[in-house]
């Protein structure tokens, strides 16, 4: 705020000095004097002062008017722009319900733009909405709607709030002055008024208003441009392959994804045709644009890619285009394959299971007469059998428990591939449970020509286990120990005990199994090569044990090394 008057440099000579001053130049400045005339005033806006107050001052309109500059300086998004020194015929919009003061106004503004005329306020929104001005002259007291309302409508629309408003009337009161100054106007002229004054005072608005044009212009470029930008860097680093082509086919963008997809670079996508990259373009876009389609498309190393494409329609400067989005649809289409492949194995599995299941019941019941009347013919004194006899019968029995034991490893891996497996967990006793295993198998090992040595635990190891299917595990391995080893060789049984768990231990120095043999082990009926051999197995045995060691919260690991032998060790936690 500057006054006129001032000893050694009066206020026009200082608004001059900082108008010259880059720094200042945008720094809005009020003119208060105690001597107001035309051709102080004139002289003032002509030199860039944004209002003009005459003193004594009223704190109303004062604080109204330093409200308005204030607002006007915060409304401009920046102060990069330098304003052109001539208007091109700006728009003005006068209105007033006085047809003589909208002649008069529109004569002294004539040469400052393309003046139009509204004489209702409540056209007045209307027509600005349709003129687009760049400053509206507005009368306060007109009959039907007056100026302070037509101004609210204006400060509301989003088009036009920008748009600065000079109140032109003969109501010269500090009240009017005020409410015209908060909604929103940018000036405040009580009539009679200097036609000089007030061309200089919409002059300088006009230059305002320009300025503010110009940096809302710039601020929205520059977020176009960061907008732009981002968007290049979203196309060119999306995973999808993306084309964009003019109206005649031709490549105009491709991405890194379009390149990889086809097997060039891009370099060679861009200015080709896109039929020679996509069969039937013109109709793969038409189609793409409704639904996706699924294409297989051919790589520049004469490979075929796989592709969903699906398509959209656009214009750039009146010219259509045409984008194009291709997805590699070839590692969801093997993946969907494997799933169909899994679930179709797993359906053959679980019906596997079932029949396997179903048979092993039903033949359960003969054997288990076959075992009975076997065991009646031993037991028949009164009817006995000769030494001949016996030794039939004694063949008979022990090929029906061989197949019993076969029979009841199918029930149990049926059992347990359809989630039916059942422990009963307590504590056991390993001693004890090893030295019932070692009782079963002495006289297999013995007629199998196979020493079985035990290492029992040095003190008592209990451990969390159920002791039948616990017992059955370990049988299964010493079986598979005397079975696969050679004659002279050795079994051995030992408790470990470890931090956290016990370690049983069976060890053999057989056969022992190579690499493939050890990645096939756990494999349902794999024998691992030894399906012609007289020794006898269903190559469920070790299935079965570690589905029972799993679901006993144990585990089962293995060592072994061909031709010289094997170590299966079960960890069990302890009690």
């Amino acid at each position: 705020m500057l006054d006129t008057h001032m000893p050694g440099m009066s206020g026009l000579e200082v608004c001059a000095a900082m108008k010259r001053d880059p720094a200042l130049a945008q720094v809005p400045i009020i003119m208060a004097t105690a001597h107001e005339t035309s051709e102080v005033e004139l002289a003032a806006v002509e030199r860039g002062v944004a209002d003009f107050v005459s003193k004594p001052l009223s704190k109303e309109i004062f604080r109204a008017r330093v409200k308005a500059r204030l607002r006007d300086r915060a409304g401009r998004p920046g102060d990069t722009v330098v304003a052109q020194s001539r208007l091109d015929r700006p728009t003005l919009m006068i209105v007033d319900d006085d047809v003589a003061a909208v002649q008069m106004l529109g004569a002294t503004l004539q040469d400052l733009g393309v003046v139009h005329f509204v004489t209702k306020g409540a056209e007045a929104v209307a027509r600005a909405r349709e003129l687009a001005p760049d400053l509206v002259l507005l009368d306060s007291h007109m009959p039907d709607v007056d100026g302070f309302q037509v101004c609210r409508e204006l400060q509301a629309d989003e088009k036009l709030k920008h748009v600065p408003i000079v109140f032109v009337t003969r109501f010269d009161d500090t009240p009017a002055e005020t409410l015209a100054l908060d909604l929103g106007a940018a000036d405040f002229i009580s009539k009679p008024f200097s036609s000089a004054v007030l061309r200089a005072r919409v002059r300088n608005l006009l230059e305002l208003k320009l300025r503010t044009d110009a940096q809302l212009r710039e601020h929205g470029e520059r977020w176009r441009q960061l907008a732009d930008e981002r968007l290049a860097e979203v196309v060119r680093t999306a995973s999808d392959a993306i084309l964009c082509c003019d109206a005649l086919g031709r490549i105009l963008l491709a991405n890194a994804a379009a390149g990889r997809l086809f097997g060039v670079q891009v370099e060679q996508l861009v200015g080709h045709s896109l039929s020679g990259f996509v069969p039937l373009a013109a109709e793969v876009a038409e189609r793409a644009a409704r639904v996706p389609l699924r294409l297989s498309l051919g790589r520049a190393d004469g490979t075929v890619a796989a592709a969903e494409v699906t398509a959209s329609r656009s214009e750039a400067g009146g010219s259509p285009l045409v984008t194009l989005v291709l997805r590699d649809v070839a590692d969801r289409e093997r993946l969907e394959a494997e799933t169909r492949a899994r679930i179709a194995a797993e359906a053959s599995s679980q019906g596997k299971t079932r029949m396997i299941g179903v048979i092993a019941h039903e033949m359960g019941n003969p054997l288990n007469a076959l075992l009975g009347f076997a065991e009646l013919l031993k037991l028949d004194a009164s009817d006995a059998l000769g030494p001949r006899q016996k030794a039939w019968v004694q063949q008979m029995d022990d090929a029906a428990s061989t197949l019993r034991t076969l029979l009841d490893d199918l029930l149990d891996f049926a059992r347990n591939e359809s989630g039916a497996t059942q422990v009963r967990l307590g504590e056991v006793e390993l001693g004890a449970c090893i030295d019932d295993v070692v009782q079963r198998f002495a006289r297999v090992a013995e007629r199998a020509g196979v020493q079985l040595k035990v290492q029992p635990p040095e003190v008592g190891v209990n451990v969390c286990a159920d002791a039948r299917r616990l017992g059955q595990c370990l049988g299964n391995l010493v079986s598979n120990a005397i079975k696969y080893n050679r004659p002279g060789g050795t079994v051995r049984l030992a408790v470990v005990p470890m931090a956290r768990r016990a370690c049983i231990e069976v060890r053999d120095d057989g056969l022992g199994l190579d690499e493939n043999q050890l990645a096939a082990l756990f494999e349902p009926f794999n024998r691992l090569g030894r399906e012609r051999s007289s020794t006898p197995g269903t190559g469920l045995g070790l299935v079965i044990t570690r589905q029972y060691v799993n679901a006993m919260g144990g585990e089962l690991q293995v060592e072994s090394q061909a031709g010289v032998g094997s170590c299966f060790k079960v960890l069990m936690p302890y009690a």
